[in-house]
Order: structure tokens, then sequence, then C-alpha cells
């Protein structure tokens, strides 16, 4: 593949395009990096990425995207896309159909199977923004289960076919360009339609608290639409994490 860089181990994707950016070596836009092992991935907000060698982590850098502020929705939309491109033609137990978890999990049969992680990087005048995936490949349920992940799964786990991982990242990276040149506008109704919180109590935690609401929309910038005793108010994924009231869903 063009413009793709495989590594054997690496810290973290999105910090190893960070390090490329800071020593000005001419990484360039839309260039996508893998490893075979991630040893320190981070999730939002701070959270660590729990991995081995079955998780497939990559990242890809965008200088200047259109529309920054949901870039995280046409991600997603286009990660379902490209997991679910995987199994076309093929036999498994399952098909696998994905949805999100507002605004950066992607979910299928009500587990999570990859995280998303967009970081702005500013260098001079040009906004960058890297663009971290982490999809759950062939982890084994003792895996998450040791990791205290319940509400976690492999593709393996859920379909009983791992995609190959080339292919997999390969896919990813076709479609997330895709979806990322392309206006919201374009992406909103399928984006929509996939995000799974709509008509359910969420707790949404930011960092001055916790408020329960019922998610009731998304909003054509790709904020979540939540209504309470208070009205109705959009949160933005930059600022907050929305998690289920009786589950993560």
């Amino acid at each position: 593949m063009e413009n793709a860089i495989y590594l054997d181990e690496v810290d973290s994707t999105n910090s190893y395009i960070k390090r490329r950016l800071a020593n000005n070596d001419g990484f360039a836009d839309g260039c996508a990096v893998t490893a075979r092992l991630q040893t320190a991935g981070r999730g939002r907000l701070g959270h660590d990425w729990a991995a081995n060698e079955d998780m497939l982590p990559l990242s890809i850098l965008f200088k200047d995207p259109p529309e920054r502020e949901n870039l995280t929705a046409r991600v997603g939309l286009a990660v379902c896309e490209a997991i679910e491109s995987c199994y076309d033609g093929g036999t498994f137990d399952a098909a696998p159909v994905a949805g999100i978890k507002w605004a950066n999990d992607i979910i299928i049969a009500s587990r999570k199977v990859c995280g998303i992680l967009c970081e702005s990087v500013f260098f001079g005048d040009c906004a960058n923004v890297i663009v971290g995936i982490g999809v759950n490949v062939s982890q084994s349920a003792d895996f998450f289960e040791t990791a205290d992940l319940p509400h976690a799964a492999s593709l393996l786990m859920l379909t009983g076919i791992a995609p190959e991982r080339e292919r997999l990242f390969e896919n990813i990276v076709e479609r997330v360009k895709f979806r990322a040149a392309m206006p919201f506008a374009e992406c909103y109704g399928e984006y929509k339609r996939r995000v799974l919180n709509l008509g359910r109590q969420v707790k949404i935690i930011s960092p001055i608290g916790e408020r329960v609401a019922e998610a009731v929309d998304v909003a054509p910038n790709g904020f979540l639409v939540c209504r309470d005793e208070s009205g109705v108010f959009e949160v933005n994924s930059g600022e907050v994490s929305v998690r289920g009231i009786d589950g993560y869903l």
C-alpha cells in the first residue's frame, strides 16, 4: 500500500506520527502507520488501551482537514463500513453489522470492537489531525476478562473469523480517507442511522461532573442532542464521555 508505514513494534502509532512531525522529516498528508504490536496506546480522555498482537493499531495523518469538529464522526462511519467490507462474500458464523456508540466506539452485537482517537497537533500554520484507530481483531475472551473489559470483544469472537490484518488495515485507511474528504452533510444520514445511543438514557461525564439525559438526535454538526428536565442541549465529543445507564450503551 502506498504512503503507508509498517512497524514491528511501537509505543503508539499516534505518538510515532507526532515525533515525525516534530522532526520536520516530510511526513506526508494521508500517510498511515500500523504496527504488529502497540505497547502504550491511549483512548480518549487519557484512558489506556489494552493491547496485544491480536489488536490492529493504526494512525492516519490529515493536514488541515475540512470540518475538523466532526472528523471523528466521519471516521467512525468509515470504520464501520471498512470492517463490514472485510466479510463481503465470506463464510462466517454471524454477519457483522457495525454501529457507533457516540462518539468514538465501534460496536458489534453490543460489544466494543474498536476505539477512535483524533488528536489535533499544530506545527507552524498547519492544523494537523492524527486519527488513531484500534481494532480488536482476534483476542480471546480470556484477554478481555483479564483486562477487566466486559463490554469489549474481538471480531473473531463475534463472527468466528478474524479478517486478515493487512486487508483490514488497507480497507480502513482507504475508507477513512474517502469519508474524511467528504462534507459531513453527505455522511450525516448514514452516520445518524448507525448511532446506537439514540432513544436511550445516557450519563454524560465531563470534567465538571455527570449529567443524566436522554439521547434524542444527532445534530447536523455531529454533536449529540440530549434532553433532560432542563431542556434540550448538545454535547461535543471533544469535551465529554457518554455511557449508558444500564450498560455500556
